[in-house]
């Protein structure tokens, strides 16, 4: 989600949270870091690229795909966006207007989805994080359930509480990682970059332990895991931070690495000029070590006209 705010405003900005009786003290939350981080390379690509509804049969360039989050998993891509309910599958080669690209679910205006994850053990299912909901007197991230066809099986919350005058800086990416036979969900915080590690009970989401972010960038989109390879996105900054996360602790073991998304032209060619061209990656996937998958927002008003080019589309990159 972009904010609503510039840059310079939103750095004087700080997020609370509690937990989700209330009880005891607010805890601060470090602001919004100023200054992008420096790259030691660019990614290669794009590979493969699509806008959305070129992929979606019945659609044209006047629909709106808010891409916010993605995971890769059977040889497909599925999806999730902020302005709608239907969650997508996507076969893995792109094909334009198909059927075996497919929307699914039901209910009408923004969905509030920013992010996906996959828990793979025992029954399979996919997790889809709400960003934040009005509840209990704050504003807390809701992960809902999905089968393994997409069909919606039920809610919980997580006990992370926004107050309301940032109600939308909530989760933008969550993750999931089993360990010690326990379901853990990592929530991304948007402003901050820390993430919540929350562990699932039988009634919620439970806090169990805070990372801080582990690279400088002015908003933080998604994340993504594969073993202890991570991934962290931002959309203002146009870049990704590669790192490694302990499997044995909830902390990262090196500094990383940043690498720029391509660079292009105004009329929106990669490599042929110095321009910001992705500037709305809200989604990132690992395909492999060294592939990523990652979808796109709608560009806003605010935005140069080129970033319009790679709005709204699923892209394929390479680490270099």
């Amino acid at each position: 989600m972009k904010p609503s705010l510039p840059l310079a405003a939103l750095a004087a900005l700080s997020l609370t949270y509690c937990s989700a009786d209330h009880g005891g003290d607010v805890q601060p939350v470090a602001a919004i870091r100023p200054a992008n981080a420096t790259a030691t390379g660019t990614l290669i690509g794009p590979l493969a690229e699509k806008k959305f509804y070129k992929l979606f049969d019945g659609y044209d360039s006047g629909d709106n795909f808010e891409g916010s989050g993605v995971y890769t998993n059977g040889g497909r891509y599925f999806v999730v966006f902020d302005n709608r309910y239907k969650l997508g599958s996507i076969a893995s080669s792109l094909p334009e207007n198909s059927s075996q690209n497919t929307l699914t679910g039901s209910g009408s205006g923004s969905s509030n989805f920013e992010a996906l994850a996959y828990d793979g053990n025992n029954t399979p299912h996919y997790y889809v994080a709400e960003e934040t909901v009005a509840h209990d007197g704050a504003y807390y991230p809701r992960i809902r359930q999905y089968d393994t066809s997409l069909g919606y099986q039920n809610s919980l919350w997580t006990d992370v509480a926004f107050s309301s005058g940032n109600s939308n800086k909530g989760f933008e990416g969550v993750a999931y990682v089993r360990r010690d036979a326990d379901d853990y969900l990592l929530g991304l915080i948007e402003s901050t970059g820390q993430i919540k590690v929350l562990k699932k009970t039988s009634g919620a989401w439970v806090t169990q332990a805070t990372i801080p972010a582990p690279v400088a960038f002015p908003d933080y989109s998604d994340f993504a895991i594969r073993g202890n390879q991570v991934a962290i996105t931002t959309q203002e900054g146009s870049q990704l931070w590669v790192g490694t996360l302990s499997s044995t602790s909830w902390n990262f073991t090196d500094a990383g690495q940043v690498y720029d998304f391509p660079r292009g032209s105004s009329n929106g060619t990669v490599g042929a000029g110095s321009n910001v061209l992705y500037g709305n990656i809200e989604g990132v996937s690992w395909l492999d070590a060294t592939t990523l998958v990652c979808v796109s927002d709608k560009a806003d008003n605010s935005q140069p006209s080129y970033q319009q080019y790679k709005d709204q589309s699923i892209h394929l990159f390479q680490l270099p």
